[in-house]
C-alpha cells in the first residue's frame, strides 16, 4: 500500500453503484488526503434513478481512511457536458492541483506516482496544460517515459487551476482558432481536415462534449499534455448506460506498469509523430482500409 497521497482526487459519479463501489476501492489504496466528489443529479424523467444517485453519494460517507471530503452535489441533472466542466471549476476553488477521475476511469498505482510527479515538475510551466493517464495508442513507442500531445486525453487525468482557468465553452473560441492559423501551425493538412470536420460538426449542433471544448481552449494556448508511455487507465464504462462510450470499438481497457524513475524528455516540445497514431484524430486513408479489407477477405 502506498503512502496516504497528498495529491487531491476529484471524482465524478452519477449512479452506476457498482463502478462508484470499484473506483473507492482503487482509492482505497492509495489513501488521498483530500477527496473532492462532484455528482450530476436525477433526471426526472427515469423511475428509480433518484435512489441510485443517492445511494452512489452514501457511498462516500463510509471512506475507510483519514481524509478531507469536499461535496458538490447538484440538485437537478445538468447532464454530463455541463456537470463534469462545472465540477472541475469547482474542485479549482477549492485546491491548486487536481486528478481527475469519472467513475469509470479505473487507475492503476503507478497513475498516481506519475501524476504526482508531473504535476510538480510541470506545475509552473505553462506550455504543460495537462497529465493524461491514458495512452491506447499501443503501436507507438516513446524513447522517454512520456511525450507531449497536442490533443488532450480526460479518461483520468491531472492539471492544475492555472491551466483550467483557459477553459472556455464558447463558440467563438473555435472560430478563431481556425481563422487566425492556430489550427494549421498545429496540425498538417490532412489530420486538420479530420480535427475540423469533428469539430464543426459538435458546434454546429451547439452540442459540444466538454472534453472537445477543452480540446479547444488548449488549442487557443498551443497548450501540451503529457501522455505517458503506457495506458494505466482502464475506462470501463461503455455499455448502454453510458452517456458517450457505448460501443468500445478497437479499446480494451488493458493497462501497464510504467518504470520509475521516470526517463523525462530533453525538452519541453510537443512530438507531432504521435498523431500518425490516433486513430480519431488521423484514420487511415479510404485506399488503405480496402487493401486491409481485401488482405483480410484473402487470407481468410
Amino acid at each position: 500500500m502506498l503512502e496516504q497521497y497528498k495529491v487531491p482526487v476529484a471524482i465524478v459519479v452519477f449512479n452506476r453503484i457498482g463502478l462508484a463501489e470499484k473506483m473507492l476501492r482503487c482509492l482505497e489504496r492509495v489513501r488521498p488526503e483530500k477527496l473532492l466528489i462532484i455528482s450530476d443529479g436525477a433526471r426526472k424523467d427515469r423511475p428509480g434513478e433518484a435512489e441510485k444517485v443517492e445511494s452512489v453519494r452514501a457511498l462516500f460517507e463510509k471512506v475507510s481512511w483519514p481524509c478531507e471530503i469536499y461535496r458538490n452535489y447538484a440538485e437537478e441533472n445538468m447532464g454530463c457536458d455541463h456537470r463534469v466542466p462545472s465540477g472541475v471549476s469547482w474542485v479549482f476553488e477549492q485546491v491548486e492541483e487536481a486528478i481527475i477521475l469519472e467513475d469509470d476511469c479505473m487507475p492503476t498505482d503507478d497513475f498516481f506516482v506519475f501524476a504526482e510527479q508531473m504535476l510538480e515538475k510541470y506545475k509552473n510551466d505553462s506550455q504543460v496544460m495537462m497529465i493524461a493517464g491514458s495512452n491506447y495508442m499501443k503501436n507507438y513507442t516513446m524513447d522517454n517515459s512520456y511525450c507531449f500531445s497536442a490533443r488532450v486525453y480526460t479518461w483520468g487525468w491531472a492539471t492544475w487551476r492555472r491551466a483550467w482557468q483557459c477553459y472556455q465553452d464558447d463558440n467563438s473560441i473555435w472560430e478563431q482558432v481556425k481563422k487566425d492559423g492556430t489550427l494549421a501551425r498545429i496540425y498538417p493538412s490532412r489530420i486538420r481536415h479530420f480535427v475540423k470536420k469533428e469539430l464543426d460538426y459538435y458546434y454546429e449542433r451547439g452540442k459540444c462534449p466538454w472534453d472537445y471544448l477543452w480540446w479547444v481552449s488548449c488549442m487557443k494556448y498551443q497548450g501540451l499534455c503529457v501522455i505517458p508511455k503506457v495506458n494505466l487507465i482502464s475506462n470501463e464504462g461503455f455499455g448502454e448506460d453510458a452517456t458517450h462510450t457505448q460501443d468500445p470499438g478497437k479499446y480494451d481497457g488493458q493497462t501497464f506498469s510504467i518504470e520509475f524513475p521516470l526517463r523525462h524528455p530533453q525538452e519541453v516540445k510537443r512530438d507531432r509523430k504521435i498523431d500518425r497514431y490516433d486513430w480519431e484524430i488521423n484514420p487511415p486513408l479510404l485506399l488503405v482500409r480496402a487493401i486491409k479489407k481485401l488482405k483480410r477477405m484473402i487470407w481468410k
